[in-house]
């Protein structure tokens, strides 16, 4: 989907800095939306950097530049083959870092993400970056340079739990389809070191596969408090599962599950990709399925966490 980008410019004589910034910004991203959610190409996004303070005018240059690039960051969401270069496997990090964060320290605007939150500080802050073009599928970042699954800093008893804020940010999938969804209608996933394009942390929030769904429906008798392998394929692969009974994940963390799981523990975690689904079980009681596939070190062998989401809430 081609993206044009105009940069208008008004006279020095127009008055106002940081709230004429933001507004300008704000119409930026209202249009730039516009154009990556349906493909409309509105008359022109226009940035008066000229209103703006000089520091303003470089996050502005910056945002421009986003957005010039933006089928790359399509890719990058939407699940880009494990085999890009070492030279782009950083670039959701810079995408973050770079243009998310230093908006939202600059001039209040998380754009082009849709949510930068440093309420417990910047090492344990997030932000949700929405998959283009899809407007219900959304990924969580850290603020914080976390390689992936098998980073350590995952398994400290002080680390956040980035899967709570991944199952908070389900309010954006269901904004995106601008109807309520069933907890068991959400799911979250995170791809192994092998199967993943990008070394910085992200994990899928989006809608859950119909053929996800019909598994879960077909095989939740097999599926116990403690991890234990699936006997039936899913997606033609295998796979661990366990189940939670909890409402939230505030005090639940799938990272260490898996890790206190796993027969080989901490050796293994960086071959896993992990799925969270929410749930409701047979007793009425909340809770979520967790899934495990293992790559045994050959992508071949893994299943990309986008195979289990569907970014078109089909079911």
């Amino acid at each position: 989907m081609a993206l044009t980008t105009h940069v208008a410019r008004r006279p020095r004589s127009v008055t106002g800095k940081g709230a004429q910034t933001r507004h300008d910004l704000q119409i930026f991203n209202a249009q730039l939306r516009v154009t990556w959610t349906t493909g409309e190409k509105p008359g022109g996004i226009c940035f008066i950097p000229e209103t703006s303070t000089i520091r303003n005018r470089a996050v502005l240059h910056k945002l421009a530049a986003f957005a010039a690039a933006m089928g790359l960051i399509a890719a990058i969401v939407a699940g880009q083959s494990p085999s890009v270069s070492a030279a782009n496997r950083g670039e959701l990090w810079l995408v973050v870092h770079d243009i998310c964060l230093l908006a939202y320290r600059s001039i209040g605007v998380a754009f082009p993400c849709a949510e930068v939150n440093l309420s417990n500080g910047l090492d344990r802050g997030f932000a949700v970056l929405q998959a283009p073009p899809s407007t219900a599928h959304v990924i969580v970042v850290p603020t914080t340079r976390i390689s992936g699954i098998e980073s350590p800093a995952l398994q400290s008893e002080e680390a956040p739990n980035y899967w709570e804020a991944a199952w908070d940010a389900r309010r954006f999938v269901e904004q995106g389809v601008r109807r309520r969804l069933a907890r068991e209608k959400i799911g979250m996933a995170i791809n192994s070191a092998a199967s993943r394009s990008q070394d910085q942390l992200h994990i899928h929030v989006s809608c859950i596969a119909p053929a996800v769904a019909d598994f879960l429906r077909r095989h939740q008798g097999e599926i116990r408090g403690a991890w234990s392998p699936l006997r039936a394929k899913l997606a033609g692969h295998k796979f661990s599962a366990m189940k939670v009974e909890t409402e939230s994940l505030a005090q639940v963390d799938p990272f260490k599950l898996l890790l206190r799981g796993l027969p080989s523990n901490k050796l293994s975690i960086g071959r896993q990709t992990l799925a969270v689904i929410g749930a409701t079980f047979h007793n009425g009681k909340s809770g979520f399925y967790l899934l495990a596939n293992d790559t045994r070190a050959s992508p071949r062998e893994s299943v990309g966490a986008e195979t289990l989401l569907d970014d078109k809430c089909a079911s």
